[in-house]
């Protein structure tokens, strides 16, 4: 039977100290409402926080015919107290005859590590593989190692040999994915000052769990961060939409003052063009004053001013206001000419 907290936590380790400690709260109350079978796993979630006596404590009412609960004592003995007993519980733990794919998986794990330990303590013929995974120089230098077991190692290199400080917290089998190098070869990588993959390295010594923290933490747990990060994104995409509405009302306003600047360049060539073609230009002389006003070569002054308001009259404005806006234009040029004329 299935325990729906249990089933909740998921069946690894997950990322992020706040999903850790998430999983640790599901896995133990599953764990008190009776579920022995969550205990292995919570152990797992605990030294994945790098908590090893709190797993431990996990562990004390775990199933002892469960095979990970003699792989999670294992690593809780070298993560808490180093080399100190890890030779003893592992042992102990190969000691039991393997039974079912888990068991089998389990022998195969102990197998490893075995062979690792063995490869840190100088043993050249063993089959161990690792890979280096961090770096730190402060308070003392430490290397970060992961075994093909799938178990982490914090180590004091040296120029030619890594001694083993105690294990470190273990992803779970994710871990031994990269790990595909001889122990010589990862010295060879510490000695030019590489770190692998970055990840930071723990303290010697692992601190004891703190309640708070873990309470803080799950109030800042990935699923609050993820909503946090989904309603920030909402925000984000309506302020686009809202830039990208009035960065088109902008265009449309540029397109309209474009459009009228056009208009008016139009209008302002077309009346320069109508200047520069009209017809009518002030008389040169007394005969082309006469022919405009209609009369005769050597007019009288009193003929002049009846022929002048004649024709004024004909170019008044209120006579052509109905007309358009060209014939307007003529008839005051009109006007203009036949005040030239009078003169």
């Amino acid at each position: 039977m299935h325990d729906p907290f249990a089933d909740a936590a998921g069946p690894t380790p997950p990322r992020g100290d706040s999903a850790r400690w998430r999983q640790v709260a599901l896995l133990a109350v599953a764990a008190s409402l009776g579920d022995r079978s969550a205990r292995p796993r919570l152990a797992a979630a605990l030294q994945s926080l790098d908590h090893p006596v709190e797993a431990g404590r996990a562990l004390a009412a775990a199933p002892d015919d469960d095979p990970w609960t003699r792989w999670w004592a294992v690593l809780a003995v070298g993560q808490g107290k180093g080399a100190e007993g890890l030779d003893e519980a592992l042992a102990a733990a190969q000691a039991v005859t393997p039974d079912g794919p888990d068991g089998r998986e389990v022998a195969r794990r102990l197998d490893d590590l075995a062979a690792e330990l063995a490869a840190l303590r100088g043993d050249a013929d063993v089959d161990a593989r690792f890979a280096l995974i961090g770096h730190r120089a402060q308070p003392d230098r430490r290397v970060m190692l992961a075994g093909r077991s799938s178990a982490a190692f914090i180590v004091d290199p040296s120029w030619d040999s890594l001694a083993l400080v105690r294990l470190a917290p273990s992803d779970g089998p994710s871990m031994a994915n990269s790990a595909h190098q001889r122990l010589d070869e990862v010295i060879a990588l510490v000695r030019q000052g590489q770190s692998g993959q970055g990840r930071p390295v723990p303290a010697d010594v692992p601190a004891a769990a703190d309640p708070e923290v873990m309470v803080e933490l799950l109030r800042h747990d990935s699923a609050s961060r993820d909503r946090a990060l989904a309603s920030l994104a909402e925000e984000v995409r309506e302020e686009r939409a809202r830039l990208a509405e009035r960065q088109q009302q902008i265009d449309d306003e540029w397109g309209d003052i474009h459009a009228e600047k056009a208009r008016l360049r139009t209008l302002a060539q077309g009346l320069l063009e109508k200047q520069q073609s009209s017809t009518f230009t002030a008389p040169a002389s007394t005969a082309e004053a006469a022919d405009l006003l209609g009369l005769g070569p050597r007019p009288l002054p009193d003929e002049v001013e009846r022929a002048w308001r004649r024709q004024v009259a004909r170019c008044h404005p209120d006579r052509v206001a109905d007309l358009h806006p060209d014939l307007q234009q003529r008839a005051a040029d009109m006007t203009v000419a036949l005040n030239a004329a009078r003169e």
